[in-house]
């Protein structure tokens, strides 16, 4: 009866030490995303060495860095946003992310830039720079509002003429 006893504590000790080895592993572990975005970093970085590019750009402008350009328009195509400034703040940061990933504005060529035949389309004379500046002037309000959906509205309506 004795050796059943000293068994059954021997369990519950080796469980106790899953649990907490299980508990540090978790505390000491990132999480997928942030695993592949810095090891998609590391490439960048080694690529630019291998090419020999001196001036590896960083984001050390004080903007956060932006999402995936899918979760942005998950979001644009769910619209479920519960204000202007939520909505203009994710056009703003999908706009962001698919020039980045894409090259191409979206606002500017529509498609990326590509006919559906894949024929390249060139933007209207001024037409990028009107853009650039529209979602400047919108990125300026976003700024502005902080993160106020009243005074947003108050500065959208005031710019509009």
């Amino acid at each position: 009866m004795q050796d059943n006893d000293k068994r059954s504590e021997e369990t519950v000790v080796d469980n106790t030490d899953y649990i907490t080895a299980i508990k540090e592993l978790k505390e000491n572990s990132v999480s997928k995303d942030k695993y592949d975005a810095l090891m998609a970093e590391r490439k960048q970085l080694i690529d630019s060495i291998v090419n020999g590019q001196d001036d590896i750009e960083q984001d050390d402008n004080g903007e956060p860095e932006l999402g995936s350009r899918l979760d942005y328009y998950k979001k644009y195509k769910e619209n479920k946003f519960n204000n202007n400034l939520e909505f203009w703040d994710n056009m703003v940061k999908l706009r962001k992310a698919t020039i980045a990933e894409y090259g191409a504005d979206p606002t500017v060529t529509g498609n990326y830039g590509l006919t559906p035949e894949g024929q390249k389309v060139d933007p209207a004379y001024g037409e990028p720079e009107a853009m650039e500046h529209t979602f400047e002037i919108i990125e300026n309000m976003i700024n502005e509002a902080d993160g106020d959906p009243k005074v947003f509205d108050a500065l959208m309506q005031s710019s509009v003429k």
